[in-house]
C-alpha cells in the first residue's frame, strides 16, 4: 500500500472530524506532501478531492451493500469510500489492487477486526449489483442527491428556483474538476506576457471569457510554487468571478480603500493592482495568521501600498479608521458557490446556518458603512448563491440604510454578454453551470451626498 493513500486516509478523517475545513489539514501536510513523487502526490489530491465529492453516492452504495450499515465504524466508513471511489471513478486503477490496498489499510490503522468485513464488501461492489437509485420522476430532490452526491437539502431548496434539468446541470458543473484560473500581476507584467511565459508549465491556456486579467489552464507540468512567473510575482490564483468582484469596486489611483475582511489578500493585491500601486489601502482581517501571510505576499507581488490592522468588525468599533473612498466586504459566508474547488464543504453546510451567515452579513456591512465617505462606494460580496446571503442582505442593508442607494457599476461588457452577470438590479451574480466559474454575488452601494 502506498503512503500516499495512507495520507490521503488521514485527511478524510481529519475533514470528517469536523474542527478545520480541507485546505487546513492539506496546509498542515504539506510536508509529507513534498516528499512524495509527482505521481503519487496527485494520486493523494485525485482521492481526497474525488472522494469528497462523490461522497454521498459512495455512502449510498455503501449503505445497500453492508448488512449493518448503521454500525460501520467511521475509519472503516472512510476506508470504503476511498475504495469505491477508486473502483467506480477511477480507470487506471485495477479492482484488485483498489480492494487489497483497502485490506492493507484497514490493517496498518489497527483495524485488523475490519479487513474482512471491507474485503467482502468491495469484492460484491465491484460485481456492479443492481442497486435501488431513486426515481428523479417520484422524488426528484432525492434522486438528484444521491446520484450527483449533494445533501438531500441542497437539491430541495435548489429545486424551488430552478427545474430539475437545471439543477442536474449544475450538479454535474460543480461535480466536474475545476481548471485553474490565475490573475496577471499588471504591476509587473500583461496577460499576453503570462500567457508566452508559461507555455511549457500548463495546457488549454486561455484568456478569461470576462475578466481582462484572468487565465484558465489545466494539466500542469509542475506545482506552481516552482514556476519562475510565480517566483516573479506574475500573478496570483483566483477564480474569474473574484476578480469581477473588485472591478465591481473599481478602485482608482490615489484613492484611500479598505479591504474589510481581507483573508489571504488575493482581492487586496488586486484592489492595489488597479490602483497603480498608488494611494493608501487597509487590509483588515479577525486573524492574525493570515495577515501575516498577506504581508508576505504583498512582497512577492511588488505590492506596497497595502497596510494591515488586526480587526473584528463584529466585536470591534474602531474608532481610529480614516474616512474611505471605496470599502469591500467580501463577508464570511456558506461558501456554496464554491463547492467545485471545496468539495468537503458539501457535508459541513446546512439550511440553519445560512440565517446565522446572514446575521452577521448584515452587521458587518452596517460596521463598515460607518466609515465611507458620502459618495463613496461599498461593496458586498459572497461566494454564494443562496437568496438569504444574497439579495436578503441587500434589501436588509438599504432598509436599514436609507442614505445608501444601489450604485450601478460600468460593467457594460459583463451586462450586456450572453449569459449576463449582472442582474436587473444591477448585482452581480455568476453560476458554475451558466458561467463557467465560481458562484459569487456582489452588490454595490453609493453614500448619498
Amino acid at each position: 500500500m502506498s503512503s500516499a493513500r495512507q495520507i490521503a486516509f488521514d485527511l478524510l478523517r481529519q475533514v470528517q472530524d469536523g474542527s478545520y475545513p480541507l485546505d487546513h489539514w492539506l496546509d498542515q501536510a504539506e510536508p509529507l506532501l513534498k516528499a512524495l513523487s509527482r505521481a503519487d502526490r496527485a494520486l493523494v489530491h485525485a482521492l481526497v478531492y474525488g472522494t469528497l465529492r462523490w461522497q454521498g453516492r459512495l455512502d449510498f452504495i455503501i449503505d445497500h451493500l453492508a448488512d449493518k450499515p448503521g454500525k460501520i465504524d467511521p475509519r472503516a466508513r472512510i476506508i470504503l469510500r476511498l475504495a469505491l471511489f477508486q473502483l467506480y471513478h477511477m480507470d487506471r486503477i485495477p479492482e484488485s489492487a483498489a480492494v487489497h490496498s483497502a485490506v492493507e489499510l484497514a490493517k496498518k490503522n489497527r483495524m485488523q477486526w475490519a479487513t474482512g468485513f471491507v474485503n467482502g464488501l468491495l469484492r460484491r461492489a465491484a460485481k456492479r449489483p443492481p442497486l435501488p437509485w431513486p426515481d428523479v420522476t417520484k422524488t426528484p430532490d432525492l434522486a438528484l442527491s444521491v446520484n450527483f452526491s449533494f445533501p438531500r437539502w441542497l437539491t430541495a431548496r435548489w429545486l424551488e428556483r430552478w427545474r430539475p434539468d437545471e439543477v442536474q446541470c449544475l450538479c454535474e458543473a460543480i461535480n466536474a474538476v475545476p481548471a485553474i484560473t490565475l490573475r496577471t500581476n499588471t504591476l509587473k507584467t500583461d496577460r499576453t506576457s503570462l500567457i508566452a511565459a508559461i507555455q511549457e508549465e500548463a495546457a488549454n491556456i486561455r484568456p478569461t471569457a470576462y475578466a481582462p486579467e484572468g487565465i484558465t489552464l489545466s494539466a500542469l507540468a509542475s506545482p506552481i510554487p516552482q514556476w519562475p512567473s510565480f517566483q516573479h510575482g506574475w500573478f496570483q490564483v483566483q477564480d474569474e468571478a473574484a476578480q469581477l468582484v473588485v472591478h465591481m469596486l473599481a478602485p482608482q489611483p490615489g484613492e484611500t480603500i479598505w479591504d474589510a475582511c481581507a483573508g489571504l489578500g488575493t482581492k487586496t493585491a488586486h484592489i492595489a493592482q488597479l490602483m497603480n500601486n498608488q494611494g493608501r489601502l487597509l487590509a483588515s482581517d479577525r486573524s492574525a495568521a493570515k495577515l501575516k501571510r498577506l504581508g508576505h505576499e504583498m512582497q512577492r507581488l511588488g505590492v506596497t501600498i497595502a497596510s494591515t490592522q488586526k480587526l473584528d468588525l463584529i466585536v470591534e468599533e474602531p474608532s481610529d479608521l480614516p474616512v474611505f473612498d471605496r470599502i469591500l466586504v467580501d463577508a464570511p459566508c456558506s461558501g456554496l458557490g464554491v463547492l467545485q474547488k471545496n468539495p468537503d464543504g458539501k457535508w459541513r453546510g446546512s439550511a440553519h446556518a445560512l440565517g446565522k451567515y446572514q446575521h452577521r452579513q448584515i452587521a458587518l456591512l452596517a460596521r463598515a458603512a460607518l466609515h465611507l465617505r458620502p459618495g463613496g462606494v461599498l461593496v458586498y460580496a459572497v461566494c454564494s448563491f443562496e437568496p438569504e446571503e444574497n439579495g436578503a442582505v441587500t434589501k436588509a442593508f438599504l432598509q436599514n440604510h436609507p442614505d445608501f442607494a444601489i450604485h450601478h457599476c460600468d460593467m457594460r461588457a459583463a451586462a450586456a454578454s450572453q449569459p449576463a452577470l449582472l442582474t436587473p438590479e444591477g448585482w452581480l451574480s455568476t453560476l458554475p453551470h451558466r458561467h463557467r466559474m465560481d458562484g459569487f454575488f456582489a452588490a454595490a452601494f453609493t453614500k448619498r451626498h
